[in-house]
């Protein structure tokens, strides 16, 4: 008979595993491009690969790819859009 813990550990090391494949599958979904522009992605690119943005929905097995220079630019109207919402919630309009 096995002891509680090693069974504890033998299903905590199962569960990565499982997460690990699953991710590995999602992996392969990753696009050869921006999902905004277009602009093309070089996977083999340790550059691309650390510059990039990868957004991943593991329920709908979704993945996008977002350059730099698109991800920016996202980030910076989600900000306008916030400090507006907060200068009409101070106004009352």
């Amino acid at each position: 008979m096995t002891s509680p813990s090693r069974k504890i550990k033998r299903k905590k090391k199962a569960a990565a595993q499982k997460e690990l494949k699953k991710k590995i599958s999602l992996f392969g979904r990753l696009g050869d491009e921006c999902d905004a522009c277009q602009k093309p992605f070089d996977k083999k690119c340790k550059e691309h690969a650390m510059t990039w943005n990868v957004v991943v929905r593991s329920k709908e097995n979704i993945v996008r790819l977002y350059c730099p220079d698109c991800w920016d630019k996202a980030r910076n109207l989600i900000k306008e859009l916030e400090n507006d919402s907060r200068v009409q919630a101070k106004t009352g309009r």
